[in-house]
């Protein structure tokens, strides 16, 4: 059989992951991922050799170098496919509180610097019917995540990993897929106030068409986490954290206007409740910051039957700097797992 004979197609394809207890070092993987795309690849920075002695104009040496691992994988926001993915991106505690039948899992933002943080996940993913690749030491590096009238909520994760392996690895016959339902539109509130806890309590929701959420850790993978003798990074380190939000509302009122005037300080909590759990419980996900500021307020006039409606970014800062507990996002999820 020649090279090209058969066909793989993206359908038989699956993912799963794992959270890593030493980063780099891969732990198999056993929870299935639903997802809408996975990009994951592995590329290698080659050099030809500007060199004299040949005798001939074309390049005769070419060398191989840095090896790099990672892509983007998409999906829709999932109550329990999501958490270990959205704590990777937070790189913050993931705590896990039980209660009868289900159990809360926060996730603040942080710096890496806490036993209970996701330090390293490992992904198992065959591409079509047989071809199965092991992925390691994987951090998110930017998270997006964004919700709009008709769909569900979307979120995608631009991956970098340590290292990475083809073999025959093949788990399908171990995994199960979830039965619960992602987290829709339908089923989200946005709601602002002065502070976070009265945001948390409050029951009024100001109305939205959509939002973006993304989280930017530039996560260094060049020279700078490399090292002699190795191919791939040994380390991943993050900078400096961007979150970068961002909601569409129409325009009724000057109260957005004046909170951008005035450089109100306010909090935002993104409410999702999905489905029934248990006859207490539904599957959910809360996201709150803290300690946000309103820009570009003031909508434009379009055509003579447009709405108006505004594209408002905001600014998002930590609530309490210079504290163990200050933070400038976070994320509570419910679902019926008890741990990660």
């Amino acid at each position: 059989m020649a090279v090209g004979d058969e066909a793989q197609v993206g359908i038989r394809s699956y993912a799963a992951l794992a959270r890593e207890t030493t980063l780099g070092t891969y732990l198999s993987a056993t929870s299935a991922v639903v997802f809408q795309s996975c990009s994951f690849r592995t590329t290698f920075e080659t050099m030809k050799l500007d060199q004299i002695g040949t005798g001939q104009r074309g390049y005769a040496r070419r060398v191989q170098m840095g090896k790099n691992v990672g892509g983007t994988f998409e999906q829709y926001v999932h109550p329990q496919e999501s958490v270990l993915l959205i704590a990777s991106a937070l790189q913050g505690a993931l705590v896990s509180n039980s209660l009868t039948a289900a159990a809360d899992h926060s996730i603040a933002s942080g710096n890496l610097n806490t036993t209970t943080a996701v330090m390293g996940l490992s992904f198992n993913v065959r591409k079509g019917d047989t071809l199965t690749f092991r992925y390691l030491g994987g951090r998110v590096n930017q998270m997006r995540m964004s919700a709009e009238i008709g769909q569900p909520v979307k979120v995608s994760y631009d991956m970098v990993f340590i290292d990475s392996t083809q073999q025959a690895d093949d788990i399908a016959s171990i995994l199960s897929v979830s039965s619960v339902l992602p987290l829709t539109y339908v089923d989200g509130a946005y709601r602002y106030s002065s502070t976070e806890a009265l945001a948390a309590t409050t029951t009024a929701a100001e109305r939205i068409q959509g939002f973006e959420l993304v989280i930017n850790n530039n996560i260094k993978s060049d020279k700078d986490a490399r090292e002699l003798g190795r191919t791939t990074p040994r380390v991943l380190p993050a900078g400096r954290r961007e979150v970068e939000f961002k909601i569409f509302q129409r325009w009724d009122t000057t109260t957005t206007f004046n909170r951008m005037v005035q450089a109100t300080a306010g909090a935002v909590e993104l409410f999702f409740d999905g489905q029934s759990m248990t006859a207490e419980y539904t599957y959910r996900m809360t996201v709150r910051m803290p300690n946000v500021r309103y820009n570009e307020a003031d909508p434009a006039i379009g055509r003579p039957d447009e709405v108006l409606s505004m594209e408002i970014p905001m600014d998002v800062l930590i609530d309490s700097p210079g504290t163990s507990t200050g933070r400038e996002i976070g994320f509570t999820i419910r679902n019926n797992q008890v741990s990660y």
